[in-house]
């Protein structure tokens, strides 16, 4: 209803702009699983196209990236049985998946002559186009009863940035609400379940640099 009122009452004074985007990811997964003993951020990077709306003090901006997110596991021994069947006898793990990813960041700023600041948050949707374990177990191309992965991930970003002559430097922490796992329950009656990865969720560390048209 807001983004309504917005668009009625400040179309004549609308800006719409597009522009290309750069920047590092520092990811991870979140874990409560025992099959894991520590997860450690990896560095990975992201590219794409977006497009801005700016009414005023406020701006929509929808961005159309190609992103790669990474973490670090290690695995404690004679843990998670199934999982070492899966990827053989080693102790750590390095998790890695190539996505799209379309983010709608909403913009409140305030502007200081040529500068603008602002904070930012908004929805994001991801598809993984290809993933792997260790670089060599490709996550969704191998079958395995015990090891299915999600695809499909959503989730919501917080963040704040800055925009000058064109420029637009941001910072956003992406919460990952869908398991990179799938739930799988072998046994009925004791509801175990035997895939790992459904107890951990993605999150994004970004820093980007983009100019806008």
């Amino acid at each position: 209803m807001i983004l309504v009122v917005f668009l009625f009452t400040g179309i004549t004074n609308a800006q719409l702009r597009y522009g290309i985007k750069g920047g590092l990811n520092v990811s991870s997964l979140s874990s409560s699983s025992s099959a894991v003993d520590q997860v450690r951020a990896a560095s990975s990077y992201q590219v794409g196209l977006l497009f801005q709306l700016k009414l005023g003090s406020f701006s929509i901006q929808p961005e159309l990236l190609y992103t790669i997110k990474s973490s670090d596991l290690e695995i404690p021994t004679g843990e998670a049985p199934k999982l070492r069947e899966y990827i053989g006898k080693v102790t750590s793990l390095n998790y890695k998946t190539q996505n799209i990813e379309i983010p709608v960041n909403l913009q409140l700023g305030m502007d200081f002559g040529p500068a603008r600041v602002y904070a930012q948050a908004g929805p994001y949707m991801t598809y993984a186009l290809s993933g792997a374990l260790n670089g060599d177990v490709k996550l969704y191309d191998t079958v395995d009863e015990n090891m299915a992965f999600n695809k499909f991930d959503w989730g919501i970003g917080l963040g704040a940035g800055a925009e000058i002559f064109g420029f637009q430097f941001a910072l956003k922490y992406d919460f990952g609400m869908n398991p990179a796992g799938k739930e799988v329950i072998t046994n009925k009656s004791s509801k175990v379940n035997m895939n790992p990865f459904y107890d951990m969720k993605n999150r994004n560390l970004n820093i980007s640099l983009a100019y806008l048209f």
